[in-house]
């Protein structure tokens, strides 16, 4: 059964070995750091770091790196377990954004165009796509721009 706790450095070690695929592959294009690296700066410098865990085993964690008073940029990076428990995931996700805009109005970040999935998923969730980067961060890959104000 699936459940969210506060993100711990255990969490971290967990999953930077057992990422999706295209969550390293937009490591690498973004910032061409290591798996661990990449969690361990998201945990450290988020706001209210959740890890959701299946049982024993970390599915993803999640946060938002505060990037002023109001802003605060989101971030979210999993497991191929997230495919177990996508039906909860998704019933939850909505709540758990509403949670961060409590605390940050205004939510963005980049992502790869690659990732169609979290496109989608991003979509879905009523964030906007307001500008694309055609030559974006280590690889110089085209990543997207994406934000979502609180409604009031």
């Amino acid at each position: 059964m699936p459940y969210i706790k506060v993100s711990d450095l255990e969490d971290v070690k967990q999953l930077s070995k057992n990422l999706r695929k295209k969550d390293l592959d937009e490591i690498k294009a973004n910032s061409n750091t290591n798996p661990y690296h990449a969690l361990y700066t998201g945990v450290k410098f988020s706001h209210l770091p959740l890890t959701v865990m299946n049982d024993d085993r970390v599915v993803m964690i999640m946060g938002v790196i505060p990037q002023g008073k109001n802003l605060g940029m989101i971030w979210l990076l999993s497991s191929p377990e997230i495919k177990n428990i996508s039906i909860a995931f998704l019933r939850n996700c909505k709540g758990v954004l509403d949670l961060y805009h409590k605390s940050f109005p205004v939510l963005y970040n980049y992502i790869d165009a690659r990732n169609t999935v979290h496109l989608n998923w991003l979509k879905w969730l009523g964030f906007n796509f307001i500008k694309e980067h055609e030559k974006f961060g280590y690889e110089k890959r085209k990543f997207i721009e994406f934000v979502k104000c609180a409604t009031q």
